[in-house]
């Protein structure tokens, strides 16, 4: 009776142990339920593979970029290329046809191309002997000594091309009723009096204009300085009484 009673102890046990853990789980119609896996598990696992196929997204964006890079300068080189053909294939008096249509839709984009220009009978110009007071840092012939290095400064045209001796000098940068214009839109916008002293504001304006006119709006403490043949051409314009004159000055409101 002992060895029968241990042999029935010891099936039984065998038998629970060999139970899966699903079977202890039952629904309300007897019919065993099946145990949810681990969420902790789950959720991590998904974002490692989320976190890789971002990385995956990430790479591939970076490859297109570089591609539209390459691109945007294969289509610049072809727009260059074309433009080339197109010049070249233009006779000569398309050419000047277009270049007479260029300087009146932009005049300063005519000064380029008068620094390549040819005077006289197809030959360049030769330069011309300097003048007994002309200083050495000068190519134009018609700067005069000026009293800082910083303002030693030439348009480094030719002679005849010279920015003061242009036409358009003389309509943008001399002409008075241009200056009264400028001068009057000055004071409006920043709220400034009158200058009672004529020749120093339309000089000062004068100077404005010029700048404006070869370097476009500069902004707030950002100046040039005027070449030295610009300025005397002014000043002979609108000259001081007493011929002291301020010179450049930096980082001032235009």
């Amino acid at each position: 009776m002992m060895t029968s009673t241990m042999d029935a102890e010891f099936s039984d046990a065998s038998s629970n142990r060999s139970r899966s853990p699903t079977s202890d789980l039952s629904s309300d119609n007897g019919q065993p339920m099946e145990r949810k896996p681990k969420r902790g598990r789950g959720r991590g696992s998904g974002r490692g593979r989320g976190r890789g196929r971002g990385q995956a997204r990430g790479s591939r964006r970076g490859r297109g970029q570089g591609n539209r890079g390459q691109l945007q300068e294969v289509n610049r080189e072809n727009r260059i290329a074309q433009l080339e053909n197109r010049v070249n294939s233009m006779s000569v008096d398309d050419m000047r046809i277009i270049l007479k249509q260029i300087a009146k839709a932009q005049p300063s984009f005519i000064l380029n191309i008068l620094d390549n220009s040819n005077v006289g009978n197809g030959q360049p110009a030769g330069p011309e002997p300097p003048k007994p007071d002309q200083p050495s840092w000068c190519s134009c012939s018609n700067c005069r000594e000026m009293p800082t290095q910083q303002e030693r400064l030439c348009c480094k045209r030719q002679p005849v091309n010279c920015h003061s001796r242009l036409p358009d000098f003389q309509q943008c940068v001399l002409d008075e009723l241009v200056l009264e214009l400028a001068i009057r839109y000055r004071n409006d916008f920043l709220a400034q009096p009158e200058d009672d002293n004529y020749n120093r504001c339309h000089r000062h304006a004068a100077y404005r204009q010029y700048i404006l006119w070869i370097h476009g709006y500069l902004g707030a403490g950002n100046r040039r300085v005027i070449p030295s043949c610009c300025v005397w051409r002014i000043r002979d314009k609108y000259p001081d009484g007493t011929g002291q004159y301020v010179g450049f000055v930096g980082g001032r409101l235009g």
